[in-house]
């Protein structure tokens, strides 16, 4: 049987990308799961049903297919998922919701059905984001009435209790009752569907959970203004300028953003940015750096104290702070903290596993790397065993051949070290956007004319990508830059005749 003492063993020889979606998708819960020697599967009771069931899936599994354990394995065809109705009846124990004000009933016609064109409405409140607890169970009620596959289950409770054990959802959420119905009927939910299902939610607790979505709404100038950073430093999509230009006008003319919005003055930037660019027609849609700090700045919520947010007790208000990021959450702390403070802050990691847990530890999301070595010493075989590792089992990646472009000698080596994987893209230059990859590679900074400050505008402009950065090196050793190079990154990799040392 697969158990926490032999999962990576067993599993190291599998390509999960030809695995049933589940099976694929499960390979990430208990990547997180195993973080810190299983600690978040040793001490949450709910984590640990989930994965205990997914070991059972995947050792019936690969018990029926021992060749899926090979890496030469080819996927079979699978079969066309059973649709099964699951009724889904959340106990009836949580307090009724507070937040949510019934303002409407529905009214019913002469065969006493209520009208869909009349369903309840609530009162909402706008906000610059949904909080996490309502994103979630907004994303539970829209489940009922429709087919969910194992894998769509299994998705959600993993992002929910990602979500609870980075404390985005806290003890003191005013929802943290039904959060906790809501992860418990979805995995009593996995526990026992099939390949597929129908959901259904009990319709008492499906008008809670209605009720509580629909007690804040998105604000529309901060969708805007998501919409018009999104187009910065494109080229080709004037069209896609134009729409938004009339989406602002629309929000205006209707109301929907009117002068008391207090995002209305960055609104009216933004369009009479856009409208000079068709005007002049102009390439690139390029937004001022300052500009574009800020209304990123405003879509994160920094600008000025979040809802609900309670100041720190350490806050004297004067001086830096060091800030703590969380899938995209930044909570700011004052210059000087506790050590105490420090030891409970929170820190998303990327749950490295296997060879490069051992070779660099498990880093933060985003962090940056510094690969160095003489010429021919192994650099990019490293870098490309590297990146194919973190497509199949971390998320997206982008190889920047820089020094060899596409060419022979690039293909024999993803060839020969079988790194091909469709997560896994390849370049010959810097892309515009790399924000798009999880893992960026350039091989190599002196090819790419990169210089310090370049490498800290990457970092800044995209803060939840991953850059590895490769150097040669002189037969002394050394290279251009190397001491302030090697200060700003995080991970220092050294590459000698073919073998890697992490420093």
């Amino acid at each position: 049987m697969i158990t926490t003492k032999n999962y990576f063993d067993r599993t190291a020889g599998i390509d999960f990308d030809n695995l049933p979606e589940a099976l694929a998708k499960g390979h990430a819960l208990v990547s997180g799961a195993a973080q810190n020697d299983w600690e978040h599967y040793r001490k949450v009771e709910n984590i640990k049903r989930v994965v205990d069931a997914y070991f059972e899936k995947l050792d019936s599994y690969l018990q029926a297919h021992p060749q899926s354990s090979k890496t030469t394995f080819a996927p079979q065809q699978s079969a066309k998922p059973v649709r099964t109705r699951t009724r889904v009846e959340p106990k009836q124990t949580a307090e009724k919701p507070k937040k949510a004000v019934k303002t409407a009933k529905p009214s019913k016609t002469k065969s006493g059905k209520a009208s869909k064109a009349q369903t309840p409405e609530y009162k909402t409140t706008p906000v610059e984001s949904l909080d996490t607890d309502v994103q979630f169970i907004r994303r539970y009620a829209l489940m009922d009435g429709k087919v969910k596959t194992q894998a769509q289950v299994l998705t959600l409770i993993h992002s929910l209790q990602k979500a609870i054990l980075e404390r985005r959802i806290k003890k003191t959420s005013p929802y943290a009752a039904v959060i906790k119905l809501v992860q418990e009927q979805l995995i009593k939910l996995y526990e026992k569907m099939g390949d597929a299902a129908e959901i259904r939610i009990a319709p008492a607790s499906l008008k809670r959970y209605q009720e509580i979505a629909s007690a804040q709404t998105p604000m529309l100038s901060i969708a805007l203004l998501k919409s018009y950073v999104s187009l910065n430093g494109k080229r080709g999509v004037d069209d896609k300028i134009e729409k938004l230009l009339a989406r602002m006008k629309k929000a205006a003319d209707s109301g929907k953003v009117t002068r008391d919005d207090k995002y209305v003055r960055t609104i009216s930037a933004a369009y009479k940015s856009m409208a000079e660019h068709i005007n002049n027609k102009s390439e690139v849609l390029t937004i001022h750096p300052a500009e574009l700090n800020g209304i990123k700045a405003l879509i994160r919520g920094k600008a000025g104290v979040r809802r609900n947010q309670k100041k720190s007790p350490y806050s004297n208000g004067v001086g830096s702070s060091a800030h703590e990021t969380n899938a995209g959450n930044t909570r700011h702390y004052p210059e000087v903290i506790p050590s105490a403070t420090l030891m409970g802050m929170q820190f998303e990691t990327i749950g490295l596993q296997g060879k490069y847990r051992q070779l660099i530890g498990d880093p933060s999301v985003g962090f940056t790397a510094m690969v160095y070595g003489l010429p021919k010493s192994g650099k990019s075989t490293l870098c490309l065993d590297m990146a194919h590792y973190l497509a199949v089992h971390h998320g997206k990646v982008l190889y920047c051949a820089i020094e060899e472009g596409f060419g022979y000698t690039l293909q024999e080596k993803v060839g020969r070290l079988k790194a091909s994987h469709p997560r896994l893209y390849v370049t010959d230059r810097v892309p515009e956007n790399p924000g798009q990859f999880d893992f960026v590679f350039i091989d190599s900074v002196t090819k790419a004319g990169l210089e310090i400050e370049d490498m800290d505008a990457l970092r800044k402009a995209h803060p939840r990508t991953s850059f590895i950065f490769i150097y040669h090196t002189t037969k002394e050793g050394r290279f251009k830059g190397s001491n302030t190079h090697a200060h700003e990154v995080d991970v220092i990799i050294q590459v000698e005749n073919g073998r890697a040392r992490g420093n």
